[in-house]
């Protein structure tokens, strides 16, 4: 009897912490990626022109460097922000704006 009681709590205290945890928020590298990214550009490009750009798109280059550029609808002529993010520095390696 003693045993089913131990198993009894010892399964109600696991689902507790299940339940905690599973709350919490899980941000991506790519998430990471694209939030520094974008700040970045926008403290040096200025937000209109950046907005201007959504949505980004991030791809992975390895396990520390994603790619981070954005977007033009077609019939636009012009180029876009591009940066490298570290996403274990949380820092910006290379950004860049083409013409």
């Amino acid at each position: 009897m003693k045993y089913y009681i131990f198993i009894l709590f010892a399964s109600l205290f696991s689902c507790e912490n299940t339940i905690a945890n599973k709350g919490r928020n899980h941000i991506t590298d790519k998430e990471v990626a694209l939030t520094i990214a974008e700040n970045k550009w926008k403290e040096v490009y200025g937000s209109s022109a950046i907005n201007r750009q959504k949505p980004f798109v991030a791809e992975k280059q390895n396990d520390t460097i994603w790619i981070v550029h954005g977007t033009f609808p077609k019939p636009t002529i012009g180029g876009v922000a591009y940066a490298e993010v570290n996403v274990k520095t949380k820092k910006v390696v290379k950004y860049t704006h083409g013409e």
